[in-house]
């Protein structure tokens, strides 16, 4: 028993030597209190990525509009059918279609090129010299363009 208290005391006197300081103990707590105030931001950021693949639509619906137009401006006799856009470029015929939840170009009844992703619906709409493409995405947003042709067409008798 006594072999017991000297070995106690002996540390005793090692660990009273070596103890927290209260600024040790303020240095930790503050440590502490940065790495679980980071916790919220990183929530945050894991519950945010619908806002990004938003934002991603977004780009993605500017890109298939610049697309859609350099290609129907020089193209030429644009119908839409079944609510399909169909015309014609350099003796090919090209075809816009819904499929599934993407748009895709079709040319000459071949292929298979997806042009907008993640839609629900989308409306292909004739207008005098043109068409307007109309779509609403996942996320319940609606986008619309009106596309001109260059060439004035008499096939087209929808007014605006």
């Amino acid at each position: 028993m006594k072999m017991y208290l000297d070995v106690r005391s002996r540390y005793t006197k090692v660990l009273n030597n070596r103890g927290f300081t209260i600024v040790e103990m303020i240095i930790a707590f503050s440590a502490f209190l940065f790495i679980v105030s980071l916790i919220p931001l990183s929530f945050r950021l894991l519950y945010q990525d619908g806002f990004v693949e938003g934002r991603l639509q977004r780009m993605e619906w500017e890109v298939f509009i610049g697309q859609a137009k350099k290609e129907i401006r020089m193209g030429e006799g644009i119908s839409v059918e079944n609510n399909r856009l169909n015309f014609v470029k350099n003796g090919q015929s090209i075809m816009y279609e819904q499929y599934g939840t993407n748009i895709r170009r079709r040319v000459d009844l071949k292929g298979h090129e997806i042009m907008l992703q993640n839609i629900k619906t989308v409306t292909f709409e004739p207008i005098a010299n043109g068409v307007r493409i109309s779509v609403q995405d996942r996320f319940d947003q609606s986008e619309s363009q009106v596309i001109r042709t260059m060439v004035m067409e008499d096939s087209l008798y929808a007014p605006e």
